[in-house]
């Protein structure tokens, strides 16, 4: 009986991580119960254990690979697979940091909390089903998969986080997607936790995973973009947003100082993506960047003090107070230039 029996579940998923990988979804749902049927309640209880091939094979069946997954516009089969998931997500999410570890925190715990924390990634991100529909007919599931993913983030230890790569890489794609599609659900949030996921995110960019910059950098980009965009609206969640960043008033100094001096002093290959959230905090935080330009040239030789001035004036001439791609690539290309510059002569 495979409801009962771990070892046959563990070699029928590992067997159908394959097809549910395949190159198209459609269809799939309705016509294939014997794939679809092990992801029903009957084995929820047994998500407690450290099932990877479970997890696997869940994160090929919902990740929307080249939007392989597509249904019918009358279909149900999107929220199907979205509530399945979700189920399954909550269930083992709900439980594992309880598990007490015997041997190694990372093969009995934080693999399958990783494969959890992307496999929601993609059923979040996957496209196929609006998610107010959920909101609309009173179905907790959307609500119970954000909770419990947020509650995981915000219980495992930073430390424990950054020691191991992929974990890394999890956690910091689900804080991105967070603040990437579910803004409003993390203004909600108390100030000190809102507060800790942005913080969080100075801890990412010490990282040497260029994903896990990247989701930083994103994160933080995220939030910038949605004040700016909003500044002149009167929106509950932009409220509420600022509120949080109010305070603590050195925050955005923090983020402007951690992402310039990242991209001046270190030689991480993806400066790209750290002169898109440099960009937006600039825009709303022009105070915090003309402190940060106070701080660095004094910190230089008088001679050097008048060349750094004179590249953060050209640096910032002329400026567009828009988010639009054209914006921000000729803000990249300025910042470029600039980093090319001041490492040429500046003292570090």
């Amino acid at each position: 009986d495979v409801g009962t029996d771990i070892p046959s579940m563990h070699f029928l998923f590992r067997a159908d991580i394959g097809l549910a990988g395949g190159p198209s979804i459609d269809g799939l749902l309705p016509g294939a119960p014997a794939l679809f049927g092990p992801l029903k309640p009957p084995v929820t209880p047994l998500l407690a254990h450290p099932l990877t091939a479970l997890f696997k094979f869940l994160q090929e069946f919902v990740y929307n690979k080249g939007q392989r997954i597509q249904f019918e516009q009358s279909s149900a089969n999107g929220i199907l697979l979205f509530r399945e998931s979700s189920a399954i997500i909550c269930s083992y999410g709900s439980r594992i940091l309880a598990v007490p570890t015997k041997k190694d925190d990372y093969i009995e715990k934080y693999k399958g909390i990783r494969l959890m924390l992307n496999t929601a990634i993609y059923a979040l991100g996957g496209g196929y089903v609006n998610f107010g529909v959920f909101a609309l007919y009173n179905d907790a599931a959307l609500q119970n998969v954000l909770d419990v993913s947020l509650q995981l983030c915000l219980q495992i230890p930073l430390d424990d986080v950054l020691t191991y790569v992929k974990l890394c890489r999890a956690y910091f794609g689900t804080i991105e997607m967070f603040f990437r599609n579910h803004l409003d659900v993390l203004s909600g949030l108390e100030s000190n936790v809102f507060l800790q996921l942005v913080e969080a995110n100075l801890e990412g960019l010490q990282s040497s995973d260029g994903a896990v910059i990247s989701a930083c950098t994103d994160t933080i980009d995220h939030v910038a973009t949605y004040i700016f965009l909003n500044q002149n609206r009167d929106k509950p969640t932009l409220r509420r947003v600022q509120s949080h960043i109010t305070s603590d008033p050195a925050l955005l100094g923090k983020l402007l100082t951690t992402l310039c001096n990242s991209l001046l002093f270190n030689t991480a290959s993806n400066q790209w993506a750290l002169t898109r959230p440099i960009f937006t905090l600039i825009l709303i935080a022009e105070t915090a960047f003309a402190d940060y330009q106070n701080q660095l040239i004094a910190t230089q030789s008088p001679e050097n003090q008048v060349k750094l001035a004179t590249e953060f004036a050209r640096l910032t001439e002329g400026m567009q107070r828009t988010v639009e791609v054209t914006a921000r690539d000729r803000f990249t290309q300025r910042l470029t230039v600039f980093r090319m510059n001041v490492r040429g002569f500046m003292n570090v």
